[in-house]
């Protein structure tokens, strides 16, 4: 768009999407995603570009290719890796990658076989709208290892992205590019006095600077202009989307003006038909599953992830139901949403289960577990990860103590003390078993089994085996304080 002189580009930024295509009572589905994305580039159709900030390719249900066909219909310009693409291995996300007709970034992993970059990515990539060239560098958080499946990352590592920043920002404006943009899978946190904090802000802090910055990973919505950069993070099932715009002279190319906003997804946005059938056909085979009453609740649960909950003491049950064994633990990250009171289908709890990993079992001490949870209060890897819900055990924890003290006893339900030489069984997910959360210090001490099943399959089963949901055990988690570094978004 240009007029008197000027020239106007509109960026348009989600992260997080995470194969929720299907419209439902958590989802705003991707049909009006897709209308909200056609009106807003209706407005300058020859000066908007769609930027996804990653975590596109995986679900449960209709991962890889369906979900690029999605990305392909709402035009999408440029993507960059999030720490899920890699959670079904390489072989996955090179398929992926391949039916991608728009670049695909990332600039800090790499193989480790060769050291040369994910298969199909480039580093950054230089676009052109209205004349004007927008140099766009892929970034992908730091913390992926801890956060993927370890075998499914094995083949991978990752480097700096500050040093990755400081090399590709410079060649994008040697390269001739008018507007930076730095596109990134890093989470950040705003405070309440606008203060942002977290993995992004540190790296824009001591890198050279850029024009946009954009975030994903973690829920949370924001768009503020910093140091004379727009800095915004929207998106998570698109429900909402980050909205840059930038006026720049016609002539000179210079940024006159910048400005940005949140933009939530209307739920009643009327998609194309073209659009909606195409997710219809994806997800309407999947209907009769979904709508299968599994049971019937009394109260309404809500998932919380730095404290326990009743959802998320359920939902370790489940893996425990699952795994036959006297014990579960599992990040509660791999949870979320709630559930009202009445029927309850198997299409809302298992949302609320998320995703859908092998079950593994082995042995832990009672020192293994006091570790455990001394590893998961320690307050940098609780600022990345939050708690976990657990089920067949008790813990008493006190965070006003320094780190690596903060675990004041762990007993059985009925308070007898777990002594550090008793060994108990325990059920974990695939991602736990191969030390998920920064937790590979006491994982890896451990024989994990795989048992063939997975977790959705026990999530049903238990709650049909119940009838009405029930949490018997209740609580199981006694906190004095809070946690320290807490960023859990709910």
């Amino acid at each position: 768009m240009s007029a008197m002189g000027k020239i106007v580009l509109d960026l348009l930024c989600h992260a997080d999407f995470s194969g929720r295509i299907r419209p439902s009572r958590e989802d705003i589905g991707f049909p009006a995603f897709s209308a909200e994305i056609a009106r807003l580039r209706a407005q300058n159709p020859e000066g908007t570009l769609l930027l996804d900030a990653g975590d596109a390719f995986s679900t449960n249900y209709w991962p890889g290719l369906p979900l690029v066909g999605a990305m392909i219909r709402s035009k999408t310009d440029v993507m960059t890796l999030g720490n899920h693409e890699f959670d079904r291995g390489p072989a996955f996300l090179d398929t992926c990658i391949s039916a991608c007709p728009f670049p695909v970034l990332c600039a800090n992993v790499r193989r480790k076989a060769d050291g040369a970059p994910v298969p199909g990515t480039k580093p950054w990539v230089l676009l052109e709208r209205c004349g004007i060239r927008i140099g766009v560098l892929g970034l992908t958080t730091e913390y992926t290892p801890y956060m993927v499946e370890k075998s499914a990352f094995a083949p991978f590592e990752m480097t700096s992205a500050a040093e990755a920043a400081a090399r590709h920002i410079p060649a994008m404006r040697a390269a001739g590019a008018d507007v930076v943009v730095v596109l990134t899978h890093m989470p950040f946190y705003q405070a309440a006095d606008g203060t942002l904090t977290g993995e992004l802000p540190e790296l824009i802090d001591t890198s050279p600077a850029a024009d946009v910055w954009i975030g994903g990973h973690i829920p949370g919505d924001c768009a503020q202009v910093r140091s004379g950069a727009c800095v915004v993070k929207a998106g998570f099932g698109g429900a909402s989307i980050a909205h840059v715009r930038l006026t720049l002279d016609a002539a000179s190319h210079r940024i006159l003006d910048r400005s940005c906003a949140v933009v939530q997804t209307d739920p009643n946005g009327q998609a194309d038909l073209e659009i909606t059938r195409y997710i219809r056909s994806v997800t309407d085979p999947f209907e009769p599953y979904f709508r299968e009453p599994l049971g019937s609740l009394n109260e309404r649960w809500r998932m919380t992830l730095a404290h326990e909950s009743k959802l998320g003491d359920f939902l370790a049950d489940c893996l425990r139901y699952g795994g036959q064994t006297e014990l579960s633990y599992m990040n509660t990250t791999s949870a979320c949403g709630e559930l009202l009171p009445g029927e309850i289908t198997r299409e809302e709890l298992l949302y609320c289960a998320a995703f859908d990993d092998e079950m593994f079992t082995g042995i832990i001490t009672g020192a293994q577990l006091h570790a455990l949870l001394e590893a998961v209060y320690e307050p940098e890897r609780f600022g990345n990860n939050a708690a976990i819900a657990f089920s067949g055990f008790h813990a008493a924890v006190d965070h006003t103590r320094p780190g690596g003290q903060k675990v004041l006893s762990v007993t059985r339900p009925d308070g007898t003390p777990i002594a550090p030489d008793e060994r108990l069984s325990v059920t974990v997910s695939a991602y736990m078993a191969s030390g998920g959360n920064d937790t590979g210090a006491i994982a890896g001490q451990i024989d994990w089994k795989p048992t063939g099943r997975h977790y959705h399959e026990a999530v049903s089963a238990y709650a049909k085996s119940l009838g009405v949901l029930t949490v018997a055990d209740y609580p199981r988690l006694h906190e004095t304080g809070e946690p320290e570094n807490n960023h859990a978004p709910y």
